[in-house]
């Protein structure tokens, strides 16, 4: 009888402490189990506001952005050399003396929906090829023998890479929007930014993947306006806050989120089809990437990247 109460005893007081710790170190052990699950917090829960002191920041990185080149001291010497004012009216030089120094480096906020294993190995090429038509957009801008503005731009280039199987794999537009919007809250974002990068974000999704493997010109990537309120009327009563970019356009669309905004760019375009941003009066896609084969002349009126259909 004695050993029995001893492990009544005992099994009670090993469920009490257990008791105790999950209900009063709740933090601990959620802790040990993302990092457990190989999880990171979440990046809106460590947003700094923005410095303009400072070169902009995004949690998700690692450590802060510098390069040797872009420092104060460096910048204040370009200012003085005959190949920084001639570069004067060029979109680089705008960029750069417009965003020096709290927003450089300049880029987009990408985030990834698609985790299969094809998809790993994809990747690496994936980023490589949106690094590579944004510079040869940057680089197109150079007149010249002379390209240094451009070259600084390529330099200062950043994106922000949103990436975690556990919490993107197969979301939807009004996830990611509502975690966009919630960053650009905590950066105390009220009105239209003048940053390209807190204009919109940007989605790779599994066809998006696989088109920009295919075709490292043409292929897309989806384009979701996180200032899209479905309450509010705009110009073009299609207009449903989400688009795709080709990737040749990429540089042309940073440069046009620094003047307009996106519900300006996004093409006007009938049900069943997704409107394309290509830099010019845009294009209309199926769910597959396939383009209308019967595209009419866009109406200069309604604005860059708008066409009828």
């Amino acid at each position: 009888m004695s050993l029995t109460i001893s492990l009544i005893y005992y099994l009670s007081l090993l469920l009490l402490f257990g008791y105790f710790v999950v209900y009063h170190f709740p933090q601990t052990t959620s802790s040990t189990s993302d990092a457990a699950s190989g999880n990171n917090p979440d990046p809106n829960d460590q947003v700094e506001e923005l410095d303009h002191e400072k070169f902009y920041h995004h949690p998700a990185w690692s450590q802060r952005w510098h390069h040797p080149e872009l420092t104060e001291e460096a910048f204040s010497k370009y200012e003085q050399e005959p190949w920084f004012k001639n570069a004067a009216r060029r979109p680089s030089h705008q960029v750069l003396t417009q965003f020096f120094p709290c927003n450089l480096p300049w880029g987009f906020i990408i985030y990834r929906t698609v985790y299969t294993p094809e998809s790993e190995e994809l990747w690496p090429i994936v980023l490589e090829r949106i690094a590579e038509r944004l510079k040869v957009g940057v680089m197109s801008e150079a007149r010249g023998n002379e390209s240094r503005v451009e070259q600084l731009m390529v330099k200062s280039h950043k994106d922000v890479i949103i990436s975690d199987p556990h919490r993107w794999n197969t979301a939807s537009i009004p996830q990611i929007r509502s975690h966009f919007v919630e960053y650009l809250r905590k950066l105390n974002q009220t009105g239209w930014p003048d940053i390209p990068r807190l204009a919109s974000c940007l989605v790779i999704y599994e066809k998006s993947l696989k088109s920009i493997v295919e075709d490292e010109k043409h292929g897309f990537l989806g384009v979701i306006d996180g200032w899209y309120n479905p309450e509010e009327k705009y110009d073009s009563a299609s207009y449903r806050g989400f688009m795709r970019v080709q990737l040749i356009a990429l540089w042309s669309l940073y440069l046009d989120f620094n003047r307009n905004t996106m519900c300006m760019l996004c093409p006007d375009y009938p049900d069943g089809w997704i409107p394309v941003y290509d830099g010019g009066y845009g294009t209309i896609q199926d769910e597959d990437g396939n383009e209308y084969v019967k595209r009419l002349e866009g109406s200069a009126e309604r604005g860059r990247g708008r066409g009828r259909w």
